[in-house]
């Protein structure tokens, strides 16, 4: 997916450019929001394992987390 020109490292700056053009919050509040989605996704792992007891492999929820912090560093 592109956002705002950008692939693959999509950072802060293209993401509360894209809400304040396509949805109208202020930058402030876009800002907010993408906090408040890094927050929840920081806890994957530990809610994967309460949701899904030794259905998913460790392996795989390290992966899975650390593309996601990966994700949550270009967000900051």
């Amino acid at each position: 997916m592109d956002v705002m020109g950008e692939a693959l490292e999509i950072g802060r700056k293209d993401m509360v450019s894209l809400g304040e053009q396509e949805a109208e919050p202020s930058a402030r509040n876009a800002g907010d929001i993408i906090d408040r989605i890094c927050a929840v996704a920081s806890n994957f792992t530990a809610k994967a394992k309460s949701m899904f007891p030794g259905k998913i492999t460790q392996d795989t929820m390290r992966t899975i987390q650390s593309r996601i912090d990966d994700n949550i560093n270009r967000l900051r």
